[in-house]
């Protein structure tokens, strides 16, 4: 229902939020509340696709690639 995918969107971008902030930001109360409302598969690919992000990101800044790059 649109209230549940409301929920679980707010919770991916507060995990997101604090992923971007450092490692030792995302604790075991972090995981608990993720359990409840996401699968272990679905966990792991969200952190999947934030590192994806992060790393893409961080090779961007490294290859100094900027918008004007980018087709």
């Amino acid at each position: 229902d649109v209230y549940k995918r409301q929920v679980c969107t707010q919770l991916a971008v507060v995990m997101a939020a604090k992923f971007v902030k450092g490692p030792n930001i995302i604790d075991d109360l972090d995981f608990k509340d993720l359990k409840v409302h996401f699968s272990e598969k679905q966990i792991s690919e969200l952190f999947a696709f934030m590192v994806f992000v992060s790393a893409s990101h961080q090779y961007g800044v490294l290859m100094d690639v900027g918008p004007e790059d980018c087709p």
